[in-house]
Formats: structure tokens, sequence, C-alpha cells
């Protein structure tokens, strides 16, 4: 039971709390990816129905017949464009998740003093993500603004825009920028992480040799 609190302790340290951190910056970058590529809302067609329906959910900002059956059309084409990003996104959000959730465990399990070589390899994969992020988000913002550039997107916002309509418009929205300023937070935190792993492995070797010259003073 001590050993468990004691190695529970180990979430309290500068390289646990980063850690933490990771799993929690990217869990971030996970949900504000999820909410856009799960928001397939578009036009609902209620004021068709006529009596209370249109003058509740339609009135003057509605469309009918043709224009209908076209925002409609667009609301699906455009959901199906703006989709891979997201899925992009999420994928490598949720596997930096787990990376990060992995050398937590390790961590509490002390297998980092067991083996120190885990850490200069921790803080070289580090390394790579946080530099990885650069093209990560250049890809996502350039996927992002074509999906914003495209025909159908443009049309889109044309035809709700006509009827008053708001929150349609071609261009990025909240989700997006948050996304994009939760990227740049995880550079610096597995930038930090990198370092503090450099650290840990030369306090480890530095701890391994006193014990080694203690047990053979000779």
């Amino acid at each position: 039971r001590r050993s468990a609190l004691y190695n529970l302790r180990y979430v309290l340290t500068s390289r646990g709390l980063c850690q933490l951190m990771e799993v929690f910056v990217n869990l971030l970058i996970t949900i504000c990816a999820g909410v856009p590529y799960s928001n397939d809302g578009g036009y609902r067609n209620l004021a068709s129905l006529g009596g209370v329906y249109y003058y509740h959910f339609g009135g003057a900002g509605a469309f009918t017949g043709a224009d209908a059956d076209r925002v409609m059309e667009l609301d699906r084409l455009f959901h199906q464009l703006k989709r891979p990003p997201y899925i992009f996104t999420m994928v490598c959000g949720g596997l930096l998740m787990a990376y990060a959730c992995a050398m937590l465990a390790l961590g509490v399990f002390r297998v980092p003093y067991r083996w120190p070589p885990v850490l200069l390899g921790e803080a070289l994969l580090n390394a790579l993500i946080a530099l990885g992020y650069v093209p990560g988000m250049a890809f996502y913002f350039i996927k992002l603004q074509e999906t914003y550039n495209d025909p159908i997107c443009k049309e889109r916002e044309q035809m709700y825009k006509s009827k008053g309509h708001r929150g349609f418009e071609c261009q990025f929205h909240g989700a997006d920028i948050a996304g994009g300023l939760f990227a740049v937070v995880a550079v610096f935190v597995f930038g930090v992480g990198a370092v503090l792993a450099v650290r840990a492995f030369r306090s480890v070797r530095e701890l391994k040799k006193q014990r080694r010259k203690q047990d053979n003073p000779l």
C-alpha cells in the first residue's frame, strides 16, 4: 500500500504534471475538432408543414420548394467536404493522448528508473511531436481554408444570407481557432516535456552512480 502511494506521488512531480497537461491539451484539441465534425445541423424545412410550423419555424426566413431542396443538398455536400481535416485532428489528438497516458503510466510504475534509456526515447519523441504540431497545424488550417473557399460553401452562405440567417459564413469559427490555440500550447508543453525527460535521465544516471559507489566503496 505504501509502495502504491509512493508511486502515485509521481503524478505531482514536474514530469507527471507536464504529462497530465499533454493529455488534457490533446483532449481539448480533439473536442474542438469533434464538435464541428458531429454538428451536421443544417436547414430543417419545418415551414413546409404550414400552419403553426410556418410561423414558428419559418416565416420570412423559410426556404420553400426548389430553394429548400437546394439548401439541404448544399448542407449535405458541405458537411461531407469539411470532415477530413476534423477526422485527421481527432485521430492525431487521440493517438497523442494515448501516448501521454502511456508515458504517465510508465512514470507511475517507475519504469524509467529501472530502464533510464526510456527517458531518452521519451525526450526524442516529445521533441518530434512538438515539431510535428507545426506542419500539423498548417495542414489543418490549409484544408479548412480550402473548404471555406469552395463554391459549395460560398453558394450555401449566400442562400442563408439571403434569408437573414447567421452563423453560416465561410470563415474560421470559434472551435477552429480554439483548436489552433491549443495546438500552440501543446508545442510548448511537449517541448518542456522533452527537456524534463533529459533532466530526469541525468538525475537517474547520477543517482545510480552514487548508489554503486555506496555499494562498492572500494
